[in-house]
């Protein structure tokens, strides 16, 4: 059961929630790194390289890693013609050479063209394909955290409902510390009726679970987790997880966004619940035994933070006092890890596929003191001005969810979400490409120009190997013009029965020719 728990394992947020005691009896002692199902591995995204980038963000990521499948390429060609963001670093802002810099993308605000006297044709250069051209680091910060988002303190933008947004309004206790409020780390004797874990550290401490195996820094080479990508990866100790975010490294004052230096020992929690509050870890539970059912409070010990009661003991711990069902739990954190494309043409319905966790869980009837209310997720989509539609899932199940797109959908990039009353998942990409249709194919027996009309032929980049040409009968075309409804070029003639194919960068359409005099 162990490792195929450990083999759903999903990447999305840095923030990790994990899981807390390992078993029903105090013999059972968890030795950090702890399963984790939902978010990643307690690791770090430093000194990233374009290799590491393209690792996740790619048109075919390694199974199990939620981070943008959609296909790279489809995403960013569908910003041309618009607006550029100020925050947003264009390899090329005066692409035309005007002297003034573009207000809206193009395609050669990213790609460089370069001369080729052999071929004597302009070809792509490669380097713009380095992620970090335009997602640059500061220091060691890694990319994901020099966001306008991050900045904004916006958190739940990219890490979905596992995480509050500080200054949201949700609920931050004020009140007296008692025994079972929990600390980051430090707290003495925690819990002392369960022994400690093997990096020596009691419960009722956030780094009882979220810690390395001997609790020391710098994550040394036994402190690996079975990982999505085929190999191991380092766990690292609960500090260095929220150091990484590189955060302070942008702005030093941003270090009082985690340190209240002025609060006690026991206070320095609340300043952590800024973050990380009630609201969400309350909610923080798998399917531990497989039975796709998810119900908070039944589950097996050891997997999240509310799976079982004995959970509750991690991060409160008890000295014998029995702790109520976590407050305030209901609909458990839906968590989105793989979804079945690429990108999706608009003009037609299309069936979406996603797998993650806690699509669905059973929250315990207060009437009846069982199990049987079922809390079920939709999908919802969020286009680029923020407008968000829910649509109903066809099947869904604890695992699983299956959702008609209609291809009424305008072309786009879109925000996937599962959500579940007031729990979201992490945001996934959803890509709708522009269908490519001929109206008519015309060729003129006298100039040999043909001429193609129809609708969703984008941009044509006049570069060797760019994606955007008319071909006809196999043979290219030499580009007179080109709009997103019609294109004309030149061919050495016009054969009978001939077949044109207009290639753009998303999709190619063909239709027969027809000849005429002119």
């Amino acid at each position: 059961m162990k490792q195929n728990i450990l083999k759903s394992l999903f990447a999305v947020i840095v923030f990790v929630q994990g899981a807390m005691l390992s078993g029903l009896t105090v013999a059972a002692v968890p030795a950090p790194p702890v399963i984790q199902q939902q978010g990643i591995p307690d690791g770090v995204f430093n000194n990233l390289t374009e290799p590491l980038c393209r690792n996740c963000h790619n048109q075919n990521p390694p199974t199990g890693i939620p981070v943008d499948p959609t296909y790279l390429p489809d995403r960013h060609h569908l910003n041309v013609n618009t607006t550029i963001p100020a925050t947003s670093d264009v390899p090329n802002p005066d692409p035309d050479g005007d002297g003034v810099p573009n207000t809206v993308y193009e395609c050669l605000s990213c790609h460089s063209l370069t001369w080729d006297d052999v071929t004597f044709t302009y070809v792509l250069e490669q380097n713009f394909r380095n992620c970090l051209n335009c997602h640059q680091q500061t220091a060691e910060a890694t990319v994901h955290h020099l966001t306008q988002f991050a900045a904004d303190q916006d958190c739940k933008a990219c890490h979905g409902g596992l995480i509050n947004n500080p200054g949201d309004g949700h609920t931050v206790p004020t009140y007296q510390p008692s025994l079972v409020t929990p600390w980051p780390s430090g707290k003495p004797n925690g819990d002392d009726t369960v022994p400690a874990n093997s990096a020596g550290t009691y419960a009722g401490n956030c780094n009882f679970c979220h810690n390395t195996a001997n609790g020391m820094a710098g994550a040394p080479g036994t402190n690996l987790e079975p990982s999505w990508i085929g190999g191991d990866v380092a766990v690292y100790q609960n500090m260095e997880t929220h150091h990484g975010t590189g955060l302070h490294l942008v702005d030093p004052s941003r270090c009082s966004w985690c340190h209240d230096t002025a609060a006690g020992a026991g206070y320095a929690v609340r300043q952590c619940e800024a973050c990380h509050g009630i609201s969400t870890l309350h909610n923080i539970t798998s399917d531990s035994n497989g039975d796709g059912n998810v119900m908070p409070g039944t589950e097996i010990a050891g997997y999240s933070h509310t799976g079982a009661q004995s959970d509750c003991w991690g991060c409160h711990g008890n000295n014998g006092t029995i702790l109520a069902m976590a407050p305030g739990a209901g609909a458990a954190i839906p968590g989105i890890h793989s979804v079945d494309y690429s990108a999706l043409q608009a003009g037609t319905d299309s069936t979406v596929t996603l797998a993650g966790v806690n699509f669905t869980n059973y929250v315990q009837n207060p009437w009846t003191g069982n199990y049987d209310i079922l809390v079920s997720s939709a999908l919802r989509l969020i286009d680029g001005a923020g407008n968000a539609t829910d649509f109903v899932p066809t099947t869904v199940s604890a695992d699983s969810m299956e959702v008609v797109i209609p291809g009424t959908l305008a072309p786009g990039n879109y925000q996937v979400v599962a959500a579940k009353g007031p729990s979201t998942s992490n945001p996934m990409n959803l890509t709708v490409t522009p269908a490519v249709s001929i109206d008519t194919a015309v060729c003129s027996r006298s100039t040999n120009v043909l001429t193609v009309t129809g609708s969703g032929f984008g941009e044509y980049l006049a570069a060797s190997d760019s994606g955007t040409s008319v071909t006809m009968d196999g043979a290219t075309g030499e580009i007179i013009s080109w709009t997103d409804t019609s294109v004309t070029a030149q061919f050495s003639g016009c054969g009978r029965n001939s077949t044109a194919t207009v290639t753009t960068v998303y999709a190619s359409a063909s239709a027969s020719v027809t000849r005429v005099r002119r």
